[in-house]
């Protein structure tokens, strides 16, 4: 789990949901991708499925399976037995087009971030599904064939299952597992059992476990870790999903950490473009697509005073598509820096 972002002198446990939810959007997938073992696990099932029927029969239903993600990624598929290596290319989209892969995008948040994303509005309900989504991603990694299809052990799915399961026993006061501990806590396994053994050990470990309580203590001097805050959580819409997700985006963000999004439109379009060579545009899918050419975007937008200025992008921010209103209801919401370009 990557160490904090925030280049201040707050260690994560100090940074509210709010900050959270934006920080994990913008990172998604930065830290891995459960999802995207779905891929893995689909073209295994593929395979073992011709087996059985046969490559022309099943060659024609995986490509209409993984439609979806190929059109979500804009990749195209000329040939139904060239399925596996499409889905591949577009893996990174099944945490969107998939039922199963929105789940396990909103159980990362919980698991990296100790927050929800499901826009429960009491703790009790929250506890409730997250509960039944822990249990349920935990029933399909157990009814997966994983080491008999040849997935690995230590992929996304299991690792982000791991630490779902084991953040969740520490809510509950339960023992965790040395390495989940590792991972909140930003260290290797080998450390953790270390301070398990010998007369200097820190951890009094149950049945190879260690205990919560103990746990928490040392995580609680461990600046990498996020603390769970899910249950008083004052999360705004920004950010919350509902399922189905929409695809995922990406919009460009000015120095000011704004970003273009639909609240931009005026007079009839959209103006994008370097000044000298501004365009008006009148859909936002195809001006943002103009600007996703652009060596360097440009687009107008209005200032604190609401003065119209041109501004540039410096990064591009990846988002949901359900979020673009949200951030045009809310032109004061900013994107904070994520580090990347």
């Amino acid at each position: 789990m990557k160490a904090r972002i925030n280049m201040d002198t707050k260690s994560n446990s100090q940074i509210p949901a709010e900050e959270r939810a934006t920080i994990f959007h913008e990172q998604y997938g930065s830290d891995g991708d459960a999802a995207a073992t779905l891929a893995d696990i689909v073209a295994a099932a593929g395979n073992f499925l011709t087996r059985i029927v046969g490559k022309e029969e099943v060659d024609a239903g995986m490509a209409r399976m993984i439609a979806g993600v190929l059109n979500a990624s804009g990749g195209k598929l000329d040939d139904p037995s060239e399925w596996r290596e499409a889905l591949d290319g577009a893996s990174s989209y099944c945490y969107s087009e998939w039922v199963l892969g929105t789940h396990l995008h909103d159980l990362a948040a919980y698991a990296l971030y100790g927050i929800v994303l499901d826009g429960a509005e009491n703790a009790d309900e929250r506890e409730e599904n997250l509960g039944k989504a822990i249990s349920h991603a935990e029933q399909f990694l157990l009814a997966t064939p994983a080491t008999q299809w040849g997935i690995p052990t230590n992929s996304d799915l299991h690792r982000f299952v791991l630490m779902a399961r084991n953040r969740w026993a520490l809510d509950h006061g339960q023992p965790i597992e040395p390495a989940a501990l590792a991972v909140f806590g930003g260290v290797s396994e080998g450390r953790i059992r270390n301070m398990m053994s010998g007369e200097k050990r820190i951890f009094s470990p149950v049945e190879g476990k260690i205990p919560a309580q103990e746990a928490l203590a040392w995580l609680s001097d461990r600046p990498e870790f996020w603390n769970s805050i899910w249950r008083e959580q004052a999360l705004p819409q920004y950010g919350a999903k509902h399922s189905p997700l929409e695809r995922a985006v990406f919009v460009p963000v000015a120095r000011d950490d704004s970003t273009f999004h639909p609240g931009l439109k005026r007079g009839g379009g959209y103006t994008i473009g370097a000044k000298g060579s501004e365009i008006q545009v009148v859909d936002f899918e195809e001006a943002l697509g103009e600007l996703q050419r652009m060596p360097i975007p440009y687009w107008r937008r209005p200032n604190a005073v609401g003065n119209w200025g041109t501004v540039s992008g410096v990064r591009w921010a990846r988002l949901e598509a359900a979020d673009l209103e949200i951030l045009a209801n809310n032109p004061n919401h900013r994107i904070p820096d994520n580090g990347r370009a």
